[in-house]
């Protein structure tokens, strides 16, 4: 009678015990769990934004030269990839004259001057960040970006259903804030008005809002105003791409990037010293849980 007295205590104990045991191990196993999710998320938009601050900042480093020229010498030069304008140079006055015509000289003498002829092709800014985005991809890098917007010069730059969706979270926030979307961009804080992201199919999307520059009109304003050769080209018959407005939201720079599994992440990024803790709270919690199950008998 004794003894059977005794162990209808102990065994209520231990279940009693076992309960809020499991509840500690799960939460602390899921609430791990959660916050390294939680932890790749951010560094993943962090590299997002990186990738995102580089093609702004290469858009912004070309715009206060008017874009670039690039320099070929020789009329058979291979053409350096897209170009909006093209102006041919003799590098001299003999030479000038042989190419005008203006002095009879022999054939080996006017192919010479043919070899010497300069040229300069001109890249606006939007094109370079768009061969800086093409390099990046050729490189076999996993981050890329790409430039877009509501309509495009170019129909290669028409956006996705994802940046579509982008464009209209943006909108519809900087209208609901009653603000242009326009500011300077705070790295690290969350603007509803200027970026927008979301995880699919293991890639994390980020898009950021674009505000034209004073040199996006050269090429963006009007369509009469445009480069002859935007004009004439069907490479930029996209439908759209005009009504530019200095100062205002233009378009968007379209960022991807691998989201790494949790596990992986957390593998690389933590120090030995949190691994250690993760494991003592483990250990703790797995001994807990024993101590529950054998007064629960």
């Amino acid at each position: 009678m004794t003894t059977q007295k005794g162990s209808g205590p102990k065994r209520g104990g231990g279940l009693a015990m076992l309960l809020p045991t499991v509840m500690l191990a799960g939460g602390l196993g899921a609430g791990g769990w959660w916050l390294g999710e939680s932890l790749v998320l951010t560094q993943t938009v962090s590299e997002g934004r990186t990738v995102a601050d580089m093609a702004e900042n290469v858009g912004r480093w070309a715009s206060q030269y008017g874009g670039v020229h690039v320099r070929t010498v020789g009329a058979n030069a291979a053409i350096p990839g897209s170009f909006l304008t093209r102006s041919v140079y003799a590098p001299n006055d003999g030479d000038h004259g042989v190419l005008q015509g203006a002095r009879v000289e022999s054939a080996l003498a006017e192919r010479a001057a043919m070899d010497r002829v300069e040229a300069y092709h001109w890249k606006n800014p939007a094109l370079i960040q768009r061969e800086v985005a093409d390099v990046i991809t050729a490189s076999g890098s996993k981050a890329r970006y790409r430039m877009t917007a509501r309509t495009v010069l170019n129909k290669n730059n028409e956006p996705t259903a994802f940046e579509r969706e982008a464009l209209d979270a943006i909108g519809a926030a900087t209208e609901a804030a009653g603000a242009p979307g326009k500011g300077a961009f705070k790295h690290g804080v969350a603007d509803p008005t200027r970026e927008y992201w979301k995880v699919s199919q293991g890639q994390l999307f980020y898009a950021r809002s674009v505000v034209a520059q004073a040199s996006c009109l050269r090429c963006h304003d009007k369509a009469e105003g445009a480069p002859e050769f935007m004009r004439t080209n069907a490479q930029f018959s996209g439908g759209g791409g005009f009504g530019y407005v200095s100062g205002k939201p233009a378009g968007l720079i379209s960022v991807s990037v691998p989201l790494p599994p949790t596990t992986t992440a957390l593998s690389a990024s933590l120090p030995p010293q949190a691994w250690l803790a993760l494991g003592a709270a483990a250990f703790g919690a797995l001994w807990l849980l024993g101590l529950a199950l054998r007064r629960s008998r």
